[in-house]
């Protein structure tokens, strides 16, 4: 690992529980239009990590058995299952989840995977 991925990872590491404190405060307030989680069909929710009080009711309420993040590249497969089952395109998945959660920024190596999840799923490999 070089020390630009070093201090990145670092960086990560340091934001994340204000950027968690932040996100928590902002889903209480009562005007806020930016919930915990949207579901994105019948078999996916798609939103921030739950925490542990959220955890038991999403897995009373919403049925969830699985929870995966997609910070890294390989997730996106998974995101990958809902364009399959829709049949949409990597830009259509991108829009779709666009309408319902604005605030998610796709990154690049994420739509790269999408892309090639696509090529193979049409070519049928």
């Amino acid at each position: 690992m070089g020390v630009a991925a070093a201090l990145g990872a670092g960086a990560a590491r340091l934001l994340f529980y204000p950027t968690l404190l932040y996100t928590a405060l902002r889903a209480q307030l009562p005007a806020s239009r930016r919930p915990w989680f949207h579901r994105i069909d019948r078999a996916v929710l798609l939103g921030a990590l739950p925490l542990r009080g959220r955890s038991r009711r999403l897995v009373a309420e919403e049925n969830v058995r699985a929870v995966l993040t997609l910070n890294e590249e390989y997730e996106t497969r998974f995101l990958c299952c809902s364009a399959q089952l829709h049949h949409w395109s990597p830009q259509e998945a991108i829009e779709a989840i666009a309408k319902i959660r604005p605030h998610i920024l796709i990154r690049r190596k994420q739509v790269q995977v999408l892309e090639s999840f696509h090529k193979d799923v049409t070519a049928g490999t």
